[in-house]
């Protein structure tokens, strides 16, 4: 497990109120100290990510050649924690970072036919780049706070050209500390 260390800077000025001290300190006798602290992020926070995949993990498109697109998939995005019931922090973000798919024609070269996938997250449209924010847990069980997400892929038509097209769909988890 790689260790994330934290470095903070505080520079602390100490000074007295008596008069002893400001007859000192008019003299040039104040002292500067630095402070250095080293933080491991894995030691100071505690909160995990457990699981983060979906049901079916892979997915096998069906092609339905009457209408020339792939049939459209459901699968569930299933959230695990280690967040206690008490522990506070009850939203996050859910990112969609990449959303990219492209066919090829027989000699590999690229078609025309791209951005094949829309993808929908408990019924709200998501692009890439973009986030559902203020998410809240559905529920806690025995380990900690989870969430479950029902996903929709919804394909366009290829074109006739189209011998092979590939696909990607990346997303992430996003907690407040």
């Amino acid at each position: 497990m790689t260790s994330i260390k934290v470095i903070f800077s505080a520079c602390l000025l100490f000074a007295a109120s008596d008069a002893l001290a400001l007859d000192m300190s008019a003299s040039g006798d104040q002292r500067e100290f630095h402070v250095d602290t080293q933080i491991e992020l894995d030691k100071f926070y505690d909160r995990e990510i457990i699981k983060f995949e979906f049901v079916k993990k892979n997915w096998e498109l069906q092609f339905d050649g009457r209408n020339f697109k792939f049939n459209d998939i459901s699968d569930v995005l299933q959230l695990e924690t280690s967040i206690g019931k008490s522990d506070p922090l009850n939203t996050y973000s859910l990112n969609l970072l990449e959303n990219s798919s492209a066919c090829y024609d027989v000699n590999g070269v690229q078609t025309d036919s791209k951005n094949l996938v829309s993808v929908t997250v408990d019924g709200e449209p998501i692009n890439q780049g973009e986030a559902l924010d203020s998410l809240e847990f559905d529920g806690v069980n025995r380990v900690g706070k989870y969430s479950h997400f029902d996903v929709e892929l919804k394909f366009a038509p290829v074109s006739l050209k189209d011998d092979y097209c590939e696909g990607m769909i990346k997303m992430s988890i996003e907690l407040a500390i």
